[in-house]
């Protein structure tokens, strides 16, 4: 293995990391991961609602080392796996060099004609970590509520 993958790996283990210890500060029901490598996502993680079921979330996490700016272009089939699943598709990316997090939400309203898809992106902080914690546990017609 050469040391240019090795680094690649590493990055991408500490952004996984990252996200899960981030997941777990909201208290989930359950995090787990996937059992195969091609269902198109890395964790599933499930929050108690309020009207006492569990809200469940594929996660897909992306690290870099660099801030990701306003958007993340991905390749419109790993857009579409999420995108078009049953259940709510978030996005976790991890500036694992400055140690901060930004998500987004894998949306329909985001699609378009192209190859790649450009999903909107928040950096987490105090305001909009509270607004995620809303949405994990939002529920509306016994349907988890994701804008």
């Amino acid at each position: 293995m050469s040391s240019r993958q090795s680094r690649s790996n590493f990055v991408a283990r500490r952004g996984e990391l990252m996200a899960e210890l981030f997941l777990q500060e909201f208290g989930p029901a359950f995090l787990s991961r996937p059992t195969s490598a091609d269902v198109g996502y890395d964790l599933l993680v499930g929050f108690k609602n309020k009207r006492g079921g569990i809200n469940t979330f594929a996660v897909e996490v992306r690290a870099t080392e660099r801030a990701p700016g306003a958007r993340l272009q991905l390749p419109r089939d790993q857009f579409d796996r999420l995108a078009r699943s049953n259940i709510p598709g978030l996005l976790l990316v991890a500036d694992v060099k400055d140690t901060r997090m930004y998500y987004g939400w894998f949306s329909r309203k985001h699609a378009n004609a192209s190859a790649r898809v450009a999903i909107p992106l928040t950096e987490v902080n105090g305001v909009t970590k509270r607004e995620l914690q809303k949405l994990f546990e939002a529920v509306e017609d016994d349907v988890a509520v994701v804008r």
